[in-house]
């Protein structure tokens, strides 16, 4: 059985969030694709990891679910990313990811 990566949190989607010290990564999915999530600061301190990338627009992000983030201010610091590491790579499943945020900002 393949499983995809998701978006979680979001009990019904689309959805609308701002997203702050953001950043995009870039993973395996289980069906050996690469995809680019973004990932950052949703409501205080809780980490959010999107579904898969279909457009980012200057500012926004809208995922394969359909989701619409903005993205608040600038992509998160070399030190931000390291205070989310634990919940992102939690919420990775063990997952590779390569910070390509560079591409985007």
């Amino acid at each position: 059985m393949v499983q995809m990566l998701a978006p979680i949190g979001f009990p019904i989607s689309p959805s609308f969030a701002p997203l702050r010290q953001w950043s995009v990564l870039q993973v395996i999915d289980d069906d050996g694709s690469s995809v680019r999530l973004a990932t950052g600061i949703i409501s205080g301190t809780r980490v959010r990891l999107t579904s898969q990338i279909e457009l980012f627009d200057r500012r926004q992000v809208v995922t394969r679910s359909g989701s619409v983030y903005t993205l608040e201010g600038p992509p998160a610091t070399p030190e931000q990313l390291d205070a989310q590491r634990s919940r992102r790579e939690a919420l990775l499943a063990g997952r590779e990811a390569a910070d390509v945020t560079s591409e985007y900002a």
